[in-house]
Formats: structure tokens, C-alpha cells, sequence
């Protein structure tokens, strides 16, 4: 019996490849789409990250990739009710905001507040009244603090409604690790995996960290690597903080319902080290406790690590392969990928689909000869 050959193949089991998968059959319904990954690998920073949709806190200069990332932002409300509405499964998703308090933002305080007004962004500054109202339960020594018009999403809630989603729109999920491709000249024909070969018309690389090992496979050099952060959660109250807060080198996300506070994140460059170690532990701690008191003595209930992967300059690739008629990529989004994932699987899908005719320069593979 002949092998069945799919409209297209996704390779890459996040939030990243299940969004591109979610979008194309939310635009093409007829489309048959195969889905190949790990679902539940706890290194992939789909589940390992913490969920903050904090463009305006992450990026300086407004360039194309914060344009790309405030459009993704804008995009999240939309998209969250458009997913729960298909999978059925319930996101958390604040839009509360930001705060960065003035004790871990001292030296950058002007700076922030110069970007924000120059770009247009909304942003409150609160006198230390203000803090005092809006945020009893942060440290006495911070005077003042900047809000900003940011979000919060439940990334775990997010990559489950997303598979969930992929199921009922009638994609064909495989949970087959992809160890390497069939090629015929400048085409793929199938991706290889544990359990057989699978052939495809076209094919989406969308394999984070593991990206750079199945472009080996495909003869070309993705210059992206792994980089190790480490975070934990903790159980606290919902009510002792409302907003997600940039601190001292970490963050602290809250992810209400009962599901406590994530504290991140280390940022090490370790290759595939999945070691949670108990020193980067209590520092994320003891660094969030400065602005948070209540998180010193708060009980630990997990740790863990996760790989973010980062291109050489820090920008996603994403589009048309030059190597491959058939090929396209979207990995390398670093320390942005939940925030991108609406907007990277509109503007995925829409060159897949030939419906984006123009790439944007500064994403594209050919930067990279891919």
C-alpha cells in the first residue's frame, strides 16, 4: 500500500510548530497536516518558560523584531479566545501588565522611560503612593516603580490547548522524534523518524533548539544554539501581586489560580545541560525576595530547566528556505517565542500558503544561506 503523502509537514512539537499547524488549518481547513515531536519534552522552552508577554521590558530599540513582537502582543487576546473557543481547553491570560520597580531599575530608569515615550508605548510612572496601593506586598525601599501595558500567559495552558487544538482541527499528531530527511535533489521528500518515514509536499522546520542537529541532517549550518535557564515556582497567595515584575536579573511571573509564582531565569550558554542546580536556584530566589519579601520563606514546589534557542544575532528565522523549494523555518525564537506565537503563526503560515509574498529581511533564512 502506498504511503500516505501530507499537504504539510511540521516538525517541532511546541508552541511555535502546533501555532503554525493551528493557523494553517484554521485558514485551509482541507489541508492535510502531520505534526512530528516530542509533545512533553521538559526541556523545550514551550513548557519550561514562564509565559511573559513582555516586549516592551525585553527590547530597547524599535527596530523590526519589536515591531514584529508588539504586533504579537497586541494579537494575544484574539488569539486566546480563538484557541480556547476550538480546543475547548481554558488559557490563563493576564493583560494586567508590568511593573519595573525603580530599586532593580536605577541606572536605567530614564533610559526606559525615553524608549517608552519615543515608541509610543503605554506606560504609567507610579509615585511611591502608588506603590504603596497597587503593590502592598513589595519591598519598603522601592520608592517608585514604571508600569507598562504587558501581558501574562499560562505558557503550560497555552502548548495544552494548542495540541488539544491540532486533534480536533484534524492534524495528525505523531509523537516520533525526527532524526532525518529524504531528499531528492532541492526538495524534501519525508522526515525520518523512530517509527517510519514520513513524506510530505512541503515541510515546516520548527524544532527550537534541536533545529541546528536536523539542519546537519540537511546539509546546511543553522548558526543557533541552546542557551540553559533555570527557574523554579513557588507557592504564594494570588493576592500578594497582581503584575508581573522585572527585578534584579529575574522576574517574577505570577500564574494565579493557585499555580503560584515562577521566578526566573539564568541565562548559560551549556549546550544541552539539563541540570537544575540547587546554587541558581536559591540566587533566583534570594534576587526576587529583594523586591518581594513574601518569596524568601515561600515553599519551593519545582525546579527545572529549559533551552532556549538563540540565532547568532538573537532574531528569529523564519520563511522560505533558499537550499530547499520546499523547505521552511521557524525556530531561534530565543527568549520570545510565547510572546511571538500568534504572530509567527499568521506570518508562517502565510508564506507556506503563499499568501505573504514579502519576507521580513531581517528574519529570513538566506541571512544564513539556509
Amino acid at each position: 500500500m502506498e504511503q500516505k503523502e501530507f499537504d504539510i509537514v511540521i516538525v517541532g512539537a511546541g508552541v511555535i510548530g502546533h501555532g503554525v499547524a493551528f493557523r494553517l488549518k484554521r485558514t485551509r481547513p482541507k489541508l492535510s497536516v502531520c505534526l512530528l515531536g516530542d509533545p512533553m519534552n521538559s526541556l523545550m522552552a514551550s513548557r519550561a518558560a514562564a509565559g511573559m508577554l513582555a516586549p516592551y521590558g525585553e527590547c530597547e530599540k524599535g527596530d523590526r523584531f519589536f515591531r514584529f513582537c508588539r504586533e504579537s502582543l497586541e494579537k494575544y487576546p484574539r488569539f486566546v479566545e480563538e484557541l480556547v473557543s476550538v480546543s475547548g481547553v481554558p488559557v490563563y491570560l493576564s493583560m494586567a501588565g508590568s511593573v519595573m520597580p525603580s530599586l532593580a531599575y536605577a541606572d536605567r530608569w530614564d533610559e526606559r522611560l525615553k524608549f517608552f515615550r519615543e515608541e509610543k508605548i503605554p506606560h504609567e510612572v507610579w509615585t511611591g503612593a502608588q506603590v504603596r496601593r497597587k503593590l502592598p506586598h513589595i519591598s519598603p525601599e522601592c520608592k517608585e516603580a514604571i508600569w507598562v501595558g504587558e501581558g501574562q500567559v499560562n505558557n503550560r495552558q497555552l502548548h495544552d490547548s494548542l495540541v488539544a487544538a491540532s486533534a480536533k482541527l484534524g492534524v495528525e499528531v505523531r509523537a516520533s522524534a525526527v532524526t532525518g530527511f529524504v531528499r531528492d535533489g532541492s526538495s524534501v521528500r519525508s522526515a525520518v523518524t523512530d517509527s517510519g518515514e514520513v513524506r510530505g509536499r512541503k515541510f515546516v522546520l520548527a524544532g527550537g533548539s534541536w533545529s541546528t542537529q536536523l539542519g546537519v541532517v540537511l546539509g546546511v549550518t543553522i548558526p543557533m544554539k541552546p542557551i540553559k535557564g533555570q527557574m523554579c515556582r513557588l507557592r504564594v497567595e494570588d493576592d500578594r501581586l497582581e503584575y508581573t515584575v522585572h527585578g534584579i536579573l529575574t522576574y517574577i511571573a505570577p500564574w494565579r489560580g493557585g499555580n503560584g509564582f515562577v521566578i526566573g531565569s539564568t541565562m548559560e550558554d551549556r549546550a544541552f545541560d539539563p541540570a537544575v542546580e540547587d546554587h541558581a536556584i536559591r540566587g533566583l530566589i534570594e534576587r526576587a525576595s529583594v523586591l518581594l519579601p513574601c518569596l524568601r520563606d515561600a515553599p519551593l514546589i519545582e525546579a527545572w530547566t529549559g533551552l532556549r534557542p538563540a540565532a547568532e544575532d538573537l532574531m528569529p528565522i523564519m520563511g522560505k528556505s533558499g537550499v530547499y523549494w520546499n523547505l521552511y523555518y521557524s525556530t531561534g525564537h530565543h527568549r520570545n517565542g510565547i510572546l511571538q506565537t500568534p504572530n509567527q503563526a499568521d506570518y508562517v503560515a502565510g508564506i507556506v500558503l503563499e499568501t505573504v509574498k514579502r519576507e521580513i529581511p531581517e528574519f529570513s533564512p538566506s541571512r544564513y544561506r539556509l
